[in-house]
């Protein structure tokens, strides 16, 4: 079979996978009935070609990704409430603390609050295709299979998506720095009382906006998911098959162990990723181990290799997402790299990052524009919105660095 119509018919098979997972169980919501559905269904689907196969069910707190905003809302009002009634240092407090918790939860993705959540089960699957020979190298090539809770900015006002999460931002944080500025004020015996008159009607001003940008964030429904993120787990077991199949027409890997992973919880802070590398973190590093990402394909012109993510705190391998170019510019492909910008979350790389794996994500779309029909985190996310040139280049290029890789070891 010619390259090109192999290539054709695994996006094929990618799309058709993809149009009944977000058709049957058109919301995976992490700890759902329909979410580990899901994951039972890939599992089966790993067992068709794999040498092995697993699972890994972990306790997730999912309400907390999202939840914490509730809380912050509560801390805002609280706040406003003890500036109104001077007692200044309760507001320091309590602003500070919510402050705290958004930098916690959000921009590193700690878990922070999430006690205060209840628990669920998540659920990893994977699948490993063994060499022929001695296994020098260990390459993970991997996606997310649970959908996203649907944005509501998203699906009604996607231009004025970005600029609304900044205000809701920046009300927090006028909130915390005018606390900290009264609260100082009145520590070296300054007693404007205008001051605190002004600043409170412009806090109490803000509180509807605090009130429209961030009680109103989230739906309780989840996206049909089939680009984000669907797609990309078929494209994964797409790259799986040739080298099941390779075997048999003596082509099989010859040092490198391939996996074919499907994490759960990506949406709620990368905690199946997570779950999976805590588990398994000694036998990651035992020997050279590469995480191969997938995210997001919506926009073939935005095709590019991640260089770092989780809002661009957490660095991923350069010289892994430059190899990745390579390789693709050499198919004809213009693929470049990114960093991953503030605000935008995180991806399921960064935890083999935060643990010395090397590893970057290849997405197709751009993390800053949005357009009317935008379908990130809204029902618009069908099959329709997949873009299958961006598949086609995706398995194309996945399977180039796949064996790349593994004629190094020769």
């Amino acid at each position: 079979m010619k390259k090109n119509t192999f290539i054709a018919e695994a996006a094929n098979s990618a799309m058709i996978l993809t149009d009944f997972v977000s058709s049957k169980w058109s919301s995976r919501l992490v700890g759902s009935k329909s979410c580990l559905e899901c994951a039972d269904y890939l599992k089966e689907q790993l067992s068709s070609f794999c040498d092995d196969v697993d699972h890994q069910d972990f306790l997730v707190r999912p309400g907390s990704f999202l939840g914490y905003i509730r809380i912050n809302i509560v801390l805002y009002f609280l706040s406003l409430l003890s500036l109104l009634f001077k007692y200044v240092g309760l507001a320091v407090v309590l602003s500070s603390l919510s402050v705290l918790i958004t930098v916690l939860q959000f921009f590193f993705y700690k878990e922070f609050v999430d006690f205060l959540f209840q628990k669920k089960i998540g659920k990893n699957v994977f699948g490993s295709i063994e060499p022929k020979g001695e296994i020098k190298q260990h390459i993970i090539i991997s996606a997310h299979h649970d959908s996203a809770h649907i944005f509501n900015f998203l699906e009604k006002e996607p231009l004025s998506f970005n600029s609304k999460v900044r205000l809701g931002l920046l009300s927090m944080v006028f909130m915390f720095v005018n606390s900290w500025i009264l609260f100082t004020l009145r520590s070296i015996g300054f007693q404007n009382h205008l001051i605190l008159w002004v600043i409170s009607e412009i806090l109490i001003i803000l509180s509807f906006f605090v009130i429209r940008l961030w009680f109103f964030y989230d739906s309780h429904n989840g996206t049909p998911g089939a680009g984000d993120n669907m797609i990309c787990v078929g494209i994964a077991i797409e790259i799986g098959k040739f080298f099941s199949s390779a075997k048999f027409e003596d082509k099989a890997l010859k040092h490198t162990k391939l996996t074919i992973a499907s994490w759960d919880a990506e949406e709620c802070g990368l905690r199946g990723a997570r779950a999976f590398c805590k588990a398994n973190k000694q036998d990651l590093q035992k020997i050279k181990t590469y995480n191969f990402n997938l995210e997001c394909m919506y926009d073939h012109t935005e095709l590019n290799f991640l260089t770092s993510d989780l809002n661009n705190f957490v660095p991923l391998s350069k010289d892994m997402a430059e190899e990745g170019v390579t390789i693709a510019n050499e198919l004809g492909y213009d693929v470049g790299t990114k960093i991953f910008p503030l605000l935008a979350g995180g991806t399921d790389a960064a935890e083999f990052a935060k643990i010395g794996i090397e590893a970057t994500t290849l997405a197709a779309m751009s993390w800053t524009k949005r357009d009317q029909n935008s379908a990130y985190h809204t029902t618009r996310d069908t099959i329709e919105a997949v873009d299958q040139e961006a598949v086609k280049k995706t398995i194309d290029i996945g399977i180039a660095y796949v064996m790349k890789k593994d004629n190094e070891m020769v």
